[in-house]
């Protein structure tokens, strides 16, 4: 190949020596060229151009063509393929006696080989085809070979800003998801047909085992000062309006309802059952804690720190007020009944108990949550991804979606 850089501009020609001008190519141009006859040059996207002599219009010189790697060859294996024409019957070994099932007529086979019309079924036993394929007609076609699944993909999270309580309390129990309107039977599995047209996502908890929502819990000044470093001053503000769903009725001192919102993630200490109804007691923060940090993103602060959600008449989950991201902690009072928050275990959808089996055998012994990720820990301390707001990434998966 001819690579070269025009010194001036030059006109290019329909052949060499030619009067017929076809184009030009301006001064300091990159051209390359496929052959040189006496200075004149055929250019690779077509016509000739002089390069004068002794070079002068255009400087060039041979360089090596460069190399194309051809695509890989599709790798392709011979299989027998076919169809029966009739029932068959699979046996253990070629003329053999053990019966270890039936094929039905009509039906594609595929096979790995061939004794005397008695084909090896690729997944297992024997079938006679018959003398001359009376039973099945088949034939030798050539398949590409299927490359086995890549493993699951092995995500090593972000540290967590420091060591935390939560993780501790979290191995110690187990993770649920609370369930969404249309998945909760107290809603009958659909969304609440209110006004306006948007509601809260409320899920209440009572400090004992009973049904409906239990006493108030004490809004602190520093739990107050949490919420503003968990959300800008207007979102806060507007989750401190009276009605919005934190807050029913303004007291003083400050109260808030003993809830949270659905679709968002807590640890069942225990469970109980009290008059044939199941309950479950979930972590939540001391509503008189001082020492309030991390947020949602922080590793398994997801936990204790959730989003504020609502859903529409038409079963749509959405963000608060004007799309705004609005955080909220789950807290209770520990003043009150030990601090218990609990709430009917069919309200919940329990995550699959650890250890858990992945469809490649590695065993996830631990979860680990960072904002809408979710990681699992494998034996040798290394984290796969389960899930991120694109989908599961596994076999292991729960029904409950993600909030907005």
């Amino acid at each position: 190949m001819i690579k070269g850089k025009t010194i001036i501009k030059r006109d290019v020609f329909d052949k060499p020596r030619g009067t017929s001008r076809i184009g030009t190519i301006d001064a300091n141009a990159i051209i390359t060229a496929t052959e040189n006859m006496n200075q004149w040059l055929h250019l690779t996207d077509g016509g000739w151009v002089n390069a004068g002599p002794g070079q002068q219009y255009i400087k060039w010189d041979v360089v090596p063509d460069p190399v194309v790697t051809p695509p890989p060859a599709v790798e392709s294996r011979k299989i027998i393929k076919g169809k029966t024409l009739i029932k068959c019957y699979v046996f253990d070994k070629p003329r053999g006696v053990r019966r270890i099932g039936t094929i039905n007529a009509n039906a594609i086979i595929t096979a790995t080989e061939n004794m005397y019309q008695w084909l090896h079924l690729t997944d297992g036993g024997w079938v006679n085809a018959g003398p001359k394929q009376q039973y099945i007609k088949w034939g030798i076609v050539s398949e590409p070979v299927v490359p086995p699944p890549l493993p699951d993909p092995v995500v090593t999270p972000p540290p967590p800003i420091e060591p935390w309580i939560i993780s501790e309390i979290k191995r110690k129990g187990r993770i649920a998801t609370l369930l969404v309107d249309w998945q909760n039977p107290k809603w009958g599995f659909a969304p609440r047909n209110v006004e306006p047209m948007a509601y809260p996502q409320t899920v209440t908890f009572n400090s004992i085992c009973a049904s409906g929502k239990g006493s108030t819990i004490p809004l602190t000044s520093q739990m107050t000062d949490y919420l503003g470093s968990l959300n800008e001053q207007k979102t806060k503000e507007v989750i401190l309006t009276t009605g919005v769903g934190w807050i029913n009725i303004p007291t003083p001192p400050g109260t808030v309802e003993r809830l949270t919102w659905a679709a968002n993630h807590v640890i069942v200490k225990e469970t109980r059952v009290e008059q044939g109804v199941d309950y479950s007691n979930v972590y939540a923060s001391s509503c008189y804690a001082t020492d309030l940090i991390g947020t949602f993103f922080d590793k398994d602060m997801r936990l204790i720190v959730h989003k504020f959600n609502a859903v529409t008449t038409s079963g749509n989950m959405i963000k608060l007020a004007n799309e705004r991201d609005c955080y909220t902690p789950l807290i209770t009072d520990p003043n009150v009944n030990n601090g218990d928050m609990w709430i009917r275990s069919d309200y919940l959808e329990m995550w699959p108990e650890l250890p858990f089996t992945l469809s490649d055998g590695i065993q996830i012994v631990e979860y680990e949550l960072f904002g809408y990720m979710i990681y699992g820990l494998r034996t040798d301390g290394k984290s796969i991804l389960l899930r991120d707001p694109s989908g599961f990434k596994t076999n292991w998966k729960i029904n409950s979606p993600e909030v907005p």
